[in-house]
């Protein structure tokens, strides 16, 4: 397969739900997933978009509360399985000019994490946080609408590289069990072939699925290295990809995009990748899918929120 034979991973999987009627809500059940097809134009982006100074009046770190599970955690799993409710207190629901759906992830009390193709040319986001069943609204739900972006400065809508974003919150959230940072990885992190790493989103959970799932859910499978992703895909896919093996259908589906990959070390959840693309023919054939390694783009990060890893 071609790379010009990609299709981004987007959101999730839905089922009915009643939600209490609020101002300028959709409920996310009724947005599809932010996919692009290759190529796609370089869009014109919302007044909210900005270009980083580099310059911070402060810089923090996470370390000792980013990555921390405080609700019971299932076994390790394969082929995709419901989370348990608030098993990962970082992972966002993204709302995208409340017309599209995307994942993302909390990197900071004010900084959230997602996929370029998820923000290009948008104006407003609702970051939905604390969320299981995104299509109610959840006592443990904090909902802000957020307008400040920005994306890798060479993000690359064309061939799909780069493809990494950051969004200002408005005002910084206060974490609690059920929102909470998770860790991102230096620019030394090894490159995880062969490790079991885990994805989490809302997205699709069959290729037949007409919307994305209402509960959070997870799947588990092997990184591959960069080659083996080429094979499939082309030289398209650069050594800041990282591609897992989704052999029997165990993976992301459109919908996830800009959700989490991570790594589990001594109980503490490390953020490898986010999700990026798949294969256009469907996610149930066992093609890699591909996420932005983050290892690759934590010094862009890190310039653009004064975050210490």
């Amino acid at each position: 397969m071609k790379v010009v034979a990609l299709i981004v991973v987007a959101v999730v999987f839905a089922q009915a739900a009643e939600i209490p009627k609020l101002r300028n809500f959709r409920n996310p059940a009724d947005l599809p997933p932010r996919s692009v097809l290759f190529p796609r134009p370089s869009q014109a982006q919302g007044p909210g978009y900005f270009i980083p100074s580099g310059k911070h009046a402060h810089t923090f770190s996470t370390r000792g509360i980013c990555g921390q599970v405080k609700y019971r955690q299932s076994e390790r799993i394969v082929g995709g399985v419901e989370a348990v409710p608030h098993e990962f207190p970082w992972q966002v629901a993204l709302v995208v000019d409340n017309s599209w759906f995307c994942g993302a992830t909390i990197i900071a009390s004010d900084w959230i994490l997602t996929a370029a193709h998820c923000t290009d040319g948008g104006s407003s986001f609702e970051v939905i946080l604390g969320a299981h069943n995104k299509n109610i609204v959840e006592p443990t739900q904090v909902r802000i609408m957020a307008t400040e972006y920005t994306m890798h400065p060479r993000w690359n809508s064309a061939r799909l590289q780069n493809d990494v974003a950051l969004i200002r919150l408005p005002t910084p959230v206060s974490f609690t069990p059920e929102i909470a940072p998770i860790c991102l990885v230096p620019s030394t992190e090894e490159d995880h072939v062969g490790d079991i790493l885990l994805a989490s989103g809302w997205g699709l959970d069959s290729d037949s699925a007409t919307s994305t799932t209402a509960n959070l859910r997870k799947v588990t499978a092997p990184g591959i290295s960069v080659e083996d992703c080429q094979a499939v895909y082309g030289n398209g896919v650069l050594d800041s990809v990282l591609c897992i093996d989704t052999t029997g259908g165990h993976g992301t589906c459109n919908g996830d995009s800009g959700g989490p990959l991570s790594y589990i070390n001594n109980g503490v959840y490390n953020q490898v990748g986010l999700v990026s693309f798949g294969s256009a023919s469907g996610c149930e054939l066992g093609y890699p899918t591909g996420f932005s390694r983050i290892s690759s783009f934590i010094d862009w990060i890190v310039s653009v929120t004064g975050l210490v890893v």
